[in-house]
């Protein structure tokens, strides 16, 4: 049976729809239009990261079946947590066809909700469910908090306060400005639906439920919502301070059996082999293990599939055909071959579970991603090296073209005196060529340094100048110009040492170093001082290097031309006007993103070369989507399921790398 068949197989719904009940209104002062603009910015965003690009696309929906919810109010601190004359409630189910969203909406005021269930038994789902009305209401009536879904997983990295952590998230997530997450925050404009308490780093799980209660404790009023495999949440000493908890049941035997009966003949083996095993089935309890049952032995004779096996094993065996089968599904992207892809895909698990990420954005790919330190040592070397070749190469071009470009228009069209012969143009030309990439040269080694010895890349996609964010640098930048200038003076001042002598040569250099470090360390304050708009409206696929680079190109042409103009007029020399205009633009070209474009680069090269990552990575995430191994999310892209990512992960990938070459 041909695998495009799975997407036509009878499926019964999960999750049933809900309504939420209308919060009333809020009467509060109007919204300006900017703060209306951006909460409808961060509302559409949600919506179309979250609900239509992973909740209408999850695997969930392939077992649209009704959950059962228990009530587990034991596993968070309440008001009346110890108070013997009202022991909590354990294992207390809800009536049938109540949801989350039912449960987070009756609790009231200062709602917090904590969500618990086995791995893949469908808390992130519900979780999603509640955000999609929460959207709704809030786009009726925009003066109410504003619904948005993060992942815990990335708290561990820097293990910040939430606050901190939520600025950094809003901005990296979602293109939130840090001073409107800022406000939101403290303002408790938000409600925080944090999915993955689990995926934190087990040593540091519970400094995070620590800094979570801090933070519930500082903002009252800020509602809440928390997902967790209850498994891992038990191990935790501490418990999150919420409202209430909720226990995601796992599916019936009767459920299991009603889905695959109605599934028709298409899954006859597999609900033949369910029956026979009990460890099967009760594996099978999980929506999603069913879901992926169904698109992996869809059509399978009895012969191909695992019987008298453990759980552990079938998952194991489960997984491994799940792969296979949806490399073969067809679908409107360019194919890889299987091999290759499987490799990509290991290698880009393993470094998600090694950084705790959930949501993988091409342009956030770091330095960090090469563990060996043979490796982060040639990565620098590199970055340094195509730095400064990129800069004395261009430099070299640019200055001789314009130099060549300003002599002939001095000597030839306002003196009127030409050039004795073509020759003589071209020995010009190629005189100020070499010039040209003497000086480039010179400057591109401090550049060069400075790049390969620099920290993590930072995206530079928004241009909008502020005070504050000047102020935090001035001393810093006023200091390194003025050691940066001096020194380069010099090295440009050796270049013309022919002409003025070597002493004189040192003098000049100074004095010109000086002078122009001053000013660029000045200028590179207000460089310092810009930062993006409040939110963008758009996110793709890499979008942080592709701004970078058009800032870059905006930045250093407007910059160059200005202070080209302007160091002309007051040196009274179109010379020494072309020359600081390309200085200048080159200069802060590089500041305004082209150093992040370079060292991205270099960062891709390397990890292209050694058999990580295709050149065109978008095409390749957008492939493995097409196969329903990764969901995109905005510009960025999740697994599927976490299980799916441990399931890559826990291959070997050199085993994998050696049977690709056989």
């Amino acid at each position: 049976m041909e695998v495009t068949q799975i997407q036509n197989a009878e499926v019964v719904n999960v999750f049933s729809t809900v309504k939420v009940p209308q919060a009333p209104l809020d009467t509060a002062k109007p919204l300006s239009r900017d703060e209306h603009r951006w909460r409808k910015v961060l509302l559409s965003k949600v919506q179309q990261f979250w609900i239509d690009g992973v909740l209408a696309k999850s695997l969930h929906s392939q077992v649209l079946i009704e959950l059962g919810l228990e009530e587990r109010n034991n596993y968070v601190y309440t008001p009346l947590e110890g108070v013997e004359e009202f022991p909590p409630e354990s294992k207390q189910a809800f009536p049938e066809g109540t949801s989350a969203t039912h449960i987070f909406e009756d609790i009231g005021a200062g709602r917090t909700l904590l969500i618990l269930g086995e791995p893949g038994a469908g808390k992130t789902i519900s979780l999603l469910k509640l955000a999609e009305s929460l959207i709704s209401r809030t786009e009726a009536d925009l003066n109410q908090p504003l619904p948005v879904v993060l992942n815990l997983s990335s708290w561990s990295r820097q293990r910040k306060s939430i606050e901190e952590w939520l600025v950094e998230e809003l901005f990296d997530k979602y293109t939130v400005s840090k001073s409107l997450g800022k406000s939101w925050i403290v303002k408790e404009q938000l409600i925080l639906l944090l999915d993955g308490l689990d995926e934190v780093e087990a040593k540091h799980r519970n400094d995070c439920v620590h800094a979570l209660n801090q933070f519930l404790q500082a903002h009252g009023r800020t509602e809440m919502v928390v997902c967790s495999r209850i498994h891992d949440y038990e191990a935790l000493s501490d418990k999150v301070t919420l409202r209430s908890a909720i226990y995601v049941k796992p599916l019936t035997p009767q459920q299991i059996d009603e889905y695959l009966e109605q599934a028709g003949e298409s899954l006859i083996a597999l609900r033949a082999i369910v029956n026979q095993n009990s460890e099967i089935k009760s594996f099978a309890s999980s929506p999603l293990i069913l879901s992926i049952m169904s698109l992996a032995y869809q059509g399978s004779d009895w012969d191909n599939l695992p019987r008298s096996v453990t759980s552990e094993i079938f998952r194991q065996r489960l997984f491994d055909t799940y792969i296979k089968r949806m490399f073969q599904r067809k679908g409107t992207t360019r194919n890889y071959l299987q091999e290759q892809a499987t490799l990509w895909l290991i290698w880009l698990a393993q470094e998600m579970s090694r950084t705790s990420q959930t949501v993988f954005l091409i342009e956030r790919i770091q330095p960090s991603f090469f563990q060996t330190k043979f490796q982060k040592l040639r990565y620098r070397l590199e970055s340094g090296l195509i730095s400064w070749l990129f800069f004395g190469l261009f430099f070299g071009l640019i200055f001789g073209l314009l130099t060549t470009l300003s002599s002939w228009l001095i000597f030839g069209l306002l003196l009127e005196l030409k050039f004795a012969s073509t020759f003589e143009l071209f020995s010009e030309l190629r005189y100020q060529l070499f010039q040209g990439l003497k000086i480039g040269l010179s400057y591109g080694l401090i550049i060069g340094l400075i790049v390969g010895f620099s920290g993590n890349i930072k995206t530079v996609e928004t241009l909008k100048w502020s005070w504050r964010e000047a102020k935090s640098i001035f001393r810093k930048r006023l200091i390194l110009g003025l050691i940066l200038g001096p020194i380069l003076g010099l090295l440009v001042a050796l270049s013309f040492e022919m002409y003025w002598g070597l002493i004189n040569a040192l003098i000049e250099g100074l004095i010109l170093g000086l002078r122009y470090g001053l000013i660029l360390g000045l200028l590179s304050v207000v460089i310092g001082g810009l930062r993006g708009p409040d939110m963008l409206n758009t996110f793709q696929p890499n979008q942080g290097i592709w701004k970078s680079a058009i800032n870059a190109l905006n930045f250093g042409a407007n910059f160059g031309v200005i202070l080209g103009v302007i160091l002309g007029v007051i040196e009274k020399s179109l010379l020494s006007g072309v020359f600081f205009g390309v200085s200048a633009g080159l200069f802060f070209g590089l500041i305004g993103g082209g150093t992040t474009c370079l060292r991205h680069f270099t960062l891709r090269l390397m990890l292209y070369r050694m058999g990580h990552i295709p050149w065109n990575y978008a095409r390749f995430l957008d492939y493995a989507a097409d196969r329903l191994f990764l969901q995109k999310v905005g510009g960025g892209y999740i697994f599927v399921h976490r299980m799916l990512l441990e399931h890559f992960a826990s291959m070997e990938l050199e085993s994998h790398q050696q049977l690709r070459l056989r």
